[in-house]
């Protein structure tokens, strides 16, 4: 995926800190970012054309992260989307890359610098 144009970055995210925090850490990435409380929300506004998602996995609304990531990619199969939630489970980072996240962070305290880094290296590598 190469970007000729400052990436998109969608921001599902129903927690408002969460948003806050996020919105912070990348606003030196792009001053493109949407941020959306729910996955119908999401979905209503791809025709923005997002480079990147980062989406958390529990979310107000009807879909969660899972429904709302499967049904991105039936629309856009080379978003780049990052699971970013405090979801655990045994499996759960498999069954997440399985539907086509590409990368599962869990929240933590350190997690909001490793996000930055990860969005920071796919708009890197989509400039090259």
């Amino acid at each position: 995926m190469e970007f000729n144009q400052e990436p998109v970055i969608f921001v599902v995210e129903d927690n408002l800190i969460y948003q806050n925090l996020i919105a912070k850490e990348l606003e030196s990435v792009s001053s493109n970012i949407y941020f959306y409380t729910n996955g119908e929300s999401c979905l209503d506004e791809l025709d923005k054309g997002p480079t990147i998602i980062v989406m958390d996995y529990n979310l107000d609304g009807k879909l969660n992260g899972l429904d709302t990531l499967q049904q991105v990619r039936a629309v856009h199969p080379d978003v780049y989307i990052i699971l970013f939630s405090s979801q655990k489970g045994l499996n759960t980072k498999e069954v997440l890359l399985q539907y086509g996240s590409f990368d599962f962070l869990e929240k933590n305290s350190l997690s909001l610098r490793t996000l930055h880094q990860m969005v920071d290296c796919v708009v890197s590598a989509g400039k090259s």
